[in-house]
């Protein structure tokens, strides 16, 4: 009679896997989100104030951008149609801020823009690091995208 090898009857569970990609489940740990939401933060306020660098305003388009992204991708609370309209004004504002050098922001952007800026900061504490992370490489792309075309134009 030949021999039979023992058979488990143990499943295995499939991998864990590691730390890093675990960590992308969870949300942004607070003092990331915390640093991030104060630069946006006080770039808004300078603009609230109407005393903006290009900085800032570089800063609250791409925080407009960011929420923007997250929004689409299903966890936002804000309507995307409002944040696209303040994602055009923010943008038209830094188009004409690059030639006129005049950063100061429009009062009927202020309100709807603070809105904004609250969900990014919501967005930030609440979502999934992986969304942010995916978010944030895709406004990379646009803006290596954009540095390029600025060059090839030159």
């Amino acid at each position: 009679m030949a021999e039979h090898m023992p058979t488990s009857k143990k499943r295995r569970s499939a991998k864990v896997p590691p730390k890093a990609l675990k960590s992308l489940l969870l949300p942004m740990p607070r003092r990331e989100s915390d640093t991030m939401s104060l630069r946006s933060r006080l770039a808004f306020e300078a603009m609230r104030s109407q005393r903006p660098t290009a900085t800032d305003v570089l800063n609250v388009a791409q925080t407009v951008l960011l929420t923007s992204f997250i929004t689409e991708a299903g966890h936002g609370l804000l309507d995307l149609t409002l944040i696209r309209q303040v994602e055009e004004e923010v943008l038209a504002l830094l188009d004409s801020g690059k030639t006129t050098d005049d950063w100061i922001t429009p009062e009927t952007l202020l309100e709807p823009l603070a809105s904004v800026i609250n969900e990014h900061d919501r967005q930030l504490r609440e979502v999934r690091l992986g969304v942010v992370k995916a978010a944030c490489e895709r406004l990379d792309r646009m803006v290596t995208s954009a540095l390029a075309q600025s060059k090839e134009g030159s």
